[in-house]
């Protein structure tokens, strides 16, 4: 069961109000409501050792110019893990929310993005590891960053880094991928392939992994559908496998 502390209850409230009172005021404060963009992202990620990592982020991006624009981001997500403590095997089931606002700078098909707020995480360990830091519930500051942009090539190159203060763990992510059909855009449909890397660690754990990407786009709603699997290594179980799957909507 997700039990918080009432300080942490409380600040996500008040960053739950924050964030409904931006959505009110961006839709019904004319004329910058029409330059909303709303988008929402989904993924799942699982390995071989049912170490897992699944979420749901909801964007709400209004544009100032054609260059700058302010965001918002909630993600609520679900992590489970396993490490050892001495020589018994301790599995972390977590709960958590990402909220998070910044600034998005915009070139042409190139976008970059920062972002600065806070993570809040309740984490259930089994057996229990008293000495742990992550055990229960935890709330630290989160800063994230993201590029994306798409080349005349039609090739698309996107890094997404984040650290957070549980833990001190840092994590990047890089991809490349090729639109591979559609290229004149008269159809609605659109394949892309491509890899990716990601590596992430702190002072006491360390992975990495390399995967193939294959997207389908629909322009016209606006879906994406990702599916990726690849090969894993990381410091507590060495090498394995993973697979996961990404969605995204826009609006």
């Amino acid at each position: 069961m997700f039990s918080l502390s009432l300080h942490t209850k409380k600040a996500i409230i008040t960053l739950q109000t924050v964030f409904l009172a931006y959505l009110v005021l961006s839709f019904v404060w004319s004329p910058l409501s029409l330059a909303i963009d709303l988008s929402s992202f989904a993924g799942s990620e699982v390995d071989g050792h049912e170490q897992s990592f699944s979420y749901l982020c909801v964007d709400v991006t209004e544009r100032m110019n054609k260059t700058v624009a302010v965001s918002a981001r909630l993600t609520p997500n679900y992590l489970t893990y396993k490490y050892y403590s001495g020589n018994t095997q301790i599995k972390a089931s977590s709960e958590g929310l990402f909220a998070v606002a910044g600034v998005k700078l915009f070139w042409e098909k190139t976008m970059l993005g920062l972002y600065g707020g806070a993570e809040f995480r309740d984490t259930d360990l089994s057996p229990d590891d008293a000495n742990s830091s992550v055990r229960g519930n935890t709330a630290a500051g989160l800063v994230q960053g993201e590029f994306d942009t798409w080349l005349s090539s039609r090739t698309n190159i996107y890094a997404f880094t984040s650290y957070s203060g549980t833990s001190d763990f840092l994590y990047e992510k890089a991809r490349i991928k090729q639109q591979i059909t559609n290229l004149d855009y008269k159809k609605p449909y659109t394949l892309n392939v491509g890899v990716e890397q990601f590596i992430g660690r702190n002072d006491d754990f360390r992975g990495e992994g390399y995967s193939l990407v294959v997207e389908l786009y629909n322009i016209p709603y606006k879906i994406a559908v990702a599916l990726r699997g690849g090969f894993k290594h990381d410091s507590t179980f060495g090498d394995g496998a993973y697979w996961g799957l990404d969605l995204y909507k826009g609006f």
